[in-house]
């Protein structure tokens, strides 16, 4: 749950803006202002504080017996729910005690085949004496037989820093000297790139993808070196898949969604 979430229920359930404020220890003027998304400071130790006094468990543990808290925090007598409401509400929390139960099972196998494959690649590594895997650690394994091959993939994490903000300046200006004879394709491209989405994140594909264009322009030139400085490894993430051959003899990837775990 997004934690400014868990500060607006704990205000609905505590009455006031001021009496949260107290039990976390900040003026109620700070509380409001958090809320309003105008605090400008860094908001770090305050969601902590939040998490820390209003976080799920102690949330959850809070509701007396008869009683259910509603959406925005209030307690509610069993007896005032609609029938129809309780059976849902029953519906969707064993659906998702479901879900977290077949979660954590692909969590558990993810973590166990990527230390088997990895105690199996140092293994062939020190018998051969060579690195499998390739310098990124991509690497397909496949059974003897040929019906089933395990894939993993490491991909890399890209992000930009604050030279890509002159590349961009450097290409608003190329638009500009255009505005004649330009093409209104590569100008629908452009904006497309430096699109971000809901997490306010660039797309690092969109964007090298402008470094493609065939334009002969040196300022343009200087703008697709921006970025490329620009361009920064923040992490990698390992992603594993894995196949079945059917009788056509096309491999058919079994549906794991490992991706987000």
């Amino acid at each position: 749950m997004e934690w400014t979430h868990l500060l607006r229920k704990a205000v609905a359930a505590d009455g006031s803006q001021a009496a949260v404020a107290r039990k976390l220890g900040y003026s109620s003027a700070t509380i409001s202002m958090v809320l309003a998304g105008t605090y400008k400071s860094s908001t770090e130790p305050i969601k902590t504080k939040v998490l820390e006094i209003y976080g799920g468990k102690q949330m959850q543990e809070t509701v007396p017996d008869g009683y259910k808290r509603n959406g925005v925090g209030h307690l509610v007598p069993i007896e005032a729910i609609k029938d129809e409401d309780l059976a849902r509400d029953d519906f969707v929390a064993e659906a998702v005690a479901k879900a977290k139960q077949v979660s954590k099972v692909v969590t558990e196998f993810k973590e166990q085949l990527s230390g088997d494959m990895e105690a199996f690649l140092d293994l062939a590594a020190e018998k051969y004496g060579v690195k499998l895997g390739g310098l990124r650690g991509n690497v397909t394994l496949t059974s003897f037989d040929g019906r089933y091959r395990i894939l993993r993939a490491v991909s890399d994490q890209l992000d930009f820093d604050e030279s890509l903000q002159a590349a961009k300046a450097l290409i608003d200006e190329c638009l500009r000297e255009w505005t004649s004879g330009s093409d209104a394709k590569v100008r629908v491209l452009i904006d497309d790139a430096f699109q971000v989405d809901k997490q306010g994140r660039i797309n690092a594909k969109r964007i090298l993808g402008l470094r493609k264009l065939n334009i002969k322009d040196a300022k343009w030139e200087r703008a697709m070196s921006a970025i490329g400085d620009s361009l920064t490894v923040t992490g990698s993430r390992t992603y594993f898949r894995i196949y079945e051959r059917d009788a056509g003899g096309a491999y058919q990837q079994l549906p794991l969604d490992f991706s987000a775990v």
